[in-house]
């Protein structure tokens, strides 16, 4: 921390500013957190005394003196562009690479393909196939540009309450604003917590009367069809998710 004091004047003449936090390894900074602030924002993580994944690596980095702190743009002052700006970082360098909790702020769809903004724009939809019948989960909470295959995985099979089960749920499509990013075959359901997870944190009690599917990713066939498309689905009503395929 001493060795970033000398900067705390210079923080606070260079108004908003977006900030990579960096393992130096040689002539590389690689950053494994991006944030936005003013004055001595991009200092406080130093002083974290939280268990969480990016304070026990600062704290490690500070030890073997391999800490770097790059500021990526400044002199900003609307608070909306610093927000927009730190979410395009984010999903540039991928949340799956940086120690980041959310994906970022300011941002209504985030980092898509050009195939998945044209089929936005264009208004183009597919229905979803009888034979493909399904649960359309809509992810807009927990969905992030980057995330791991088994993160998605984990995001879209549980943990569901009031979950219609019967033999006409043949696939479950993870949806971010409507647009198909995988798609999942449903085996059979069980109750939430008999499967583990790795990649979420979930308590006990948010686990009661619950439910989660086993599954595994869907064939070539079906993703070709359906990935990366808008499907069209009835309206939720709140639900995080919905019947499509009939």
């Amino acid at each position: 921390m001493t060795k970033f004091k000398q900067f705390s004047s210079t923080l606070k003449k260079i108004d908003g500013y977006i900030y990579a936090l960096c393992e130096i390894k040689g002539d590389k900074r690689n950053p494994f957190y991006i944030g936005k602030g003013n004055g001595n924002r991009c200092l406080q993580h130093l002083t974290d005394e939280t268990k969480t994944e990016k304070s026990n690596k600062i704290k490690s980095l500070l030890k073997n003196k391999s800490l770097g702190i790059d500021i990526l743009r400044h002199g900003i002052k609307d608070d909306s562009i610093l927000k927009l700006i730190e979410a395009t970082c984010i999903d540039l360098l991928g949340v799956d690479t940086l120690t980041n909790e959310v994906r970022g702020h300011g941002t209504d769809m985030g980092r898509m393909s050009l195939e998945e903004i044209d089929n936005i724009i264009s208004g183009k939809t597919v229905t979803v196939a009888k034979e493909h019948s399904g649960l359309a989960f809509l992810l807009n909470d927990t969905y992030k540009s980057g995330m791991t295959e088994e993160n998605l995985f984990e995001c879209t099979r549980g943990i569901w309450a009031n979950i219609p089960r019967d033999k006409t749920i043949k696939y479950a499509y993870a949806t971010y604003g409507d647009v198909v990013k995988e798609v999942y075959k449903i085996h059979s359901w069980v109750e939430a917590g008999t499967q583990q997870y790795f990649t979420r944190n979930i308590s006990k009690m948010a686990l009661e009367k619950r439910w989660e599917f086993i599954g595994k990713i869907a064939s070539k066939e079906i993703r070709e069809k359906y990935k990366g498309k808008v499907i069209e689905r009835p309206r939720s009503y709140g639900y995080g998710f919905v019947k499509v395929g009939g």
